[in-house]
């Protein structure tokens, strides 16, 4: 009578795995450095995965869907009832805080994986990945758009290759530390760079108007439109019309 697999031994196989290939790397770990881990036979292993390849691309797929989860932003950051800015900002910022802290505690996988786990071509998994993160982030600067936080006259996926871009740096950096560093600290720089930008308030004050001010070919009123601008801005300039 043939075994079954068990549901067990793998998970344990799997973890097993996952130390020996980030101590070792996929090339140099052995089938038997796995199941002396695991503790379990050499046939227990061939009964849960075809190769030591197939075991660690099951890994990855297993950390990529683990990944994803963990980066798709939680219905209340984009809640339909819409949240003052300031409280949409604290929301990210939470949430960029908690992928970046993800990385951290599964840097040994994440290096690995960015480095072609060892000469293995899984570096589609990835790029598939960062395809999915970046159409996240182009939502997320349309929501920002739509709320009046950032410019009307920005191109979402624009901005989206340049945040996605961004954050795919800060994590290689970060899996890249010596020691941990302040993740949070990391993450509030990020997010005051793309909602502040580079700019000293005082040259921002001088420089604003050159940057906002629509090329001529595209200005509001050529096409009917109303000029773009954030709600609490137009409302206090009606205010001040008003006075």
């Amino acid at each position: 009578m043939p075994r079954l697999a068990d549901r067990r031994a793998r998970i344990e196989l799997l973890r097993a795995a996952e130390a020996a290939f980030t101590e070792r790397g996929l090339a140099a770990a052995r089938v038997e450095d796995i199941t002396e881990r695991a503790g379990v036979s050499k046939g227990a292993f061939y009964l849960h995965f075809q190769s030591k390849d197939d075991c660690f691309k099951q890994i990855v797929e297993t950390f990529i869907a683990r990944l994803a989860g963990c980066v798709e932003p939680p219905p209340i950051v984009f809640e339909s009832e819409r949240a003052p800015i300031n409280e949409y900002l604290k929301r990210v910022l939470a949430h960029d805080v908690e992928v970046l802290e993800f990385c951290w505690q599964n840097r040994a996988l994440l290096k690995m994986m960015l480095a072609g786990g060892g000469g293995a071509p899984y570096a589609y998994l990835i790029d598939e990945f960062a395809q999915r993160v970046a159409r996240q982030v182009e939502s997320r600067v349309r929501y920002a758009i739509d709320i009046g936080l950032y410019r009307r006259d920005l191109d979402p996926s624009v901005i989206a290759a340049l945040v996605s871009g961004a954050f795919d740096r800060l994590v290689r950096k970060l899996i890249d530390a010596p020691s941990r560093p302040d993740i949070g600290a990391w993450c509030s720089q990020v997010l005051q760079l793309f909602t502040h930008g580079l700019l000293a308030p005082e040259v921002r004050a001088v420089a604003d108007p050159s940057v906002t001010e629509a090329p001529p070919h595209s200005a509001p009123q050529a096409t009917g439109a109303a000029p773009a601008s954030a709600p609490g801005v137009e409302r206090r300039r009606s205010k001040t019309r008003a006075t």
